[in-house]
């Protein structure tokens, strides 16, 4: 998944020559929180509803004549951001989603040779999360624990799908950071995973439907109750 699939395209921007008043007026009508600054096509800067607010002086500060004379006056060239993180159409979403949450920032602006074609922003990762993991269909949700060699996912899947012939709508391994045990999180589109559950277990693999708590993480936990939300398939590995 790539992030020119999940970008928003139309874009709302100003220059740096607009007032902070315009900006505001811009992010407000539009109910978004990031305005890219540029200059033509060209990507100058970039400004938050935040910035904005903030480039304003307080409320309890400042007269009704002063607080309009600022905003009026100041322009979005002094309050913007002048170093821009930014990603291509062809950046994985995982790769945006890793700058987001590295530099601690709400967006992206989405360059093609140095244009603006997009914006991506966190609303638009939450909702490929959503896409990615099918969480808007009737599915069920396994966690699957194997030992941390080649071939146990291959083994996982066959029996999910060709010998149960259940489609595997989501599937994804999280890196293990080195443990000799490894984690599946898989979406099946049934609703009714307990044939899948019974199988794998004969296999000798813990199962956890939706999900392996915290005290089914060794092969000797037992269960705690029989609900479909907490249901655990305990095994000797």
């Amino acid at each position: 998944m790539l992030v020119g699939s999940r970008m928003t395209a139309q874009v709302f921007t100003v220059t740096a020559d607009h007032t902070i008043a315009d900006a505001l007026r811009i992010a407000r009508t539009q109910r978004i929180r990031h305005l890219p600054v540029v200059d033509g096509e060209r990507l100058v800067g970039l400004v938050t509803e935040r910035d904005l607010r903030h480039a304003a002086p307080p409320m309890d500060a400042a007269s009704g004549d002063e607080l309009r004379d600022t905003i009026n006056s100041k322009r979005v060239g002094q309050v913007m951001v002048t170093t821009v993180i930014t990603a291509s159409p062809a950046t994985p979403v995982e790769e945006a989603a890793k700058l987001l949450y590295e530099n601690r920032i709400g967006c992206l602006p989405i360059l093609d040779q140095d244009r603006l074609v997009g914006i991506l922003t966190e609303s638009d990762l939450l909702r490929a999360l959503v896409e990615l993991f099918g969480a808007h269909h009737p599915l069920s949700r396994l966690e699957v624990r194997m030992p941390n060699r080649a071939g146990e996912l291959a083994r996982v899947v066959r029996v999910i799908g060709i010998e149960h012939k259940i489609n595997i709508a989501g599937l994804i391994v999280p890196p293990s950071g080195g443990e000799p045990w490894s984690k599946a999180i898989v979406q099946l589109q049934s609703t009714d995973p307990t044939p899948i559950i019974e199988a794998l277990r004969k296999l000798g693999y813990m199962v956890g439907w939706p999900a392996l708590d915290a005290d089914t993480a060794s092969p000797e936990s037992t269960p705690q109750d029989d609900s479909p939300a907490r249901r655990r398939v305990p095994v000797e590995m």
